[in-house]
């Protein structure tokens, strides 16, 4: 079988690739796109350094755009001249100072990459720039740098140098978003979840003491987990309250010594070991009030003093309530510690009967309590 001739394809091949060359290869619609996404942001940004170059000073006779750099792969040459021709145009709006345009200085030229452009030969020092502002009896240097960030926007600083002293006379930074960026709420709402360890003081019956363990410290530790939910009294208040809920866990109960008591509750069950079932369900509610503010963290404070009532519904026991002081510090956006004292009222009880004795104990949870390291997770 005799060879395809394919001398032809090459002459096609030749013709593709001058005219793709010619033609800098066909813009996608992507890139078209792009484009015009990107030109409707620097169109925007001169729109607001218009009103902002009316507080330079009039009484400054010439100023020159000394030095624009520009960053970021998508702004391709073409757009860099346009932004730059732009750029003196809206300035050149100013009755005073007149101003000196880029190509005027004969010693200065523009040099590009991919990813950014600066005028190279620039004078290192304020002494040579000075002599070449002296000899353009320019006043003043302006310095730009034009930022794109990817898929989002563009920045664009400006910033006007004496010449000679490089006294900075006015400076500005522009923003302008493809897509605008939510505004942070200036009284944000936060859910949070915490953990920490209670400690609650029991006034036991002097008749059974001497049942108890001699270990035993007349308290108990509670293990407490709760949902927060925090919010300023209004916006820039210096007070916030916050609602808790959650649960108790018993990490110590009543140490009996030689004996039992006959059946699961809250100080103990059928050993010295605690009962592990959640033995308290609650609800807080706290004042905070601002001590030292956090500028940085809207939503928290470096201190702040707490005041706080809480219902703790208990199992097996009377209900019973607190109230508390205490301080937090936010130790960022998402941490936070806290720690104080509280009151704690109950109402007598008794417990179910002791094995050796056949009898309760009459038990009572009252005085004051200590609320040890809580911490704050927010989400």
């Amino acid at each position: 079988m005799a060879k395809m001739k394919t001398h032809w394809i090459w002459p096609l091949i030749g013709i593709w690739l001058v005219s793709g060359t010619a033609t800098g290869w066909a813009q996608t619609p992507e890139l078209v796109n792009r484009n015009a996404v990107v030109l409707g942001l620097m169109e925007e940004l001169l729109e607001k350094v218009q009103p902002a170059i009316q507080a330079i000073d009039p009484e400054l006779k010439r100023i020159a755009l000394y030095r624009l750099t520009v960053q970021g792969k998508e702004l391709t040459p073409p757009l860099r001249d346009h932004f730059e021709n732009r750029l003196i145009e809206t300035l050149q709006t100013l009755e005073r100072p007149r101003v000196v345009s880029l190509p005027k200085f004969n010693n200065l030229r523009i040099t590009s990459t991919d990813s950014s452009f600066t005028i190279i030969n620039a004078l290192p020092t304020p002494e040579e720039l000075w002599r070449v502002g002296r000899r353009l009896r320019v006043d003043a240097f302006l310095e730009g740098k034009l930022s794109y960030l990817a898929g989002n926007g563009l920045l664009l600083d400006l910033r006007l140098n004496r010449t000679g002293t490089n006294e900075v006379l006015w400076a500005e930074s522009f923003e302008a978003y493809e897509h605008p960026p939510e505004p942070l709420p200036k009284n944000p709402f936060q859910v949070s979840f915490n953990m920490g360890v209670e400690t609650f003081p029991v006034d036991i019956d002097k008749a059974a003491r001497s049942l108890l363990r001699q270990d035993f410290q007349d308290q108990i530790y509670h293990y407490n987990f709760y949902l927060g939910f925090r919010q300023n009294l209004w916006e820039a208040s210096k007070f916030r309250y916050e609602f808790q809920v959650g649960a108790s866990l018993l990490s110590e109960g009543i140490k009996l010594d030689s004996t039992y008591f006959e059946d699961d509750a809250f100080y103990g069950k059928k050993s010295v070991k605690p009962s592990p079932a959640p033995v308290a369900y609650f609800i807080r509610s706290l004042l905070y009030i601002k001590l030292i503010e956090n500028e940085g963290n809207i939503g928290g404070d470096w201190l702040s003093l707490s005041l706080g009532f809480a219902r703790y519904f208990a199992r097996n026991m009377p209900d019973f309530n607190t109230i508390s002081i205490g301080l937090r510090s936010d130790l960022s956006p998402h941490f936070s510690l806290s720690s104080g004292f509280s009151l704690a009222f109950g109402q007598e009880f008794e417990s179910v009967p002791v094995s050796s004795t056949g009898q309760p104990i009459r038990i009572k949870i009252s005085g004051i309590s200590m609320n040890i390291f809580f911490l704050q997770y927010t989400f």
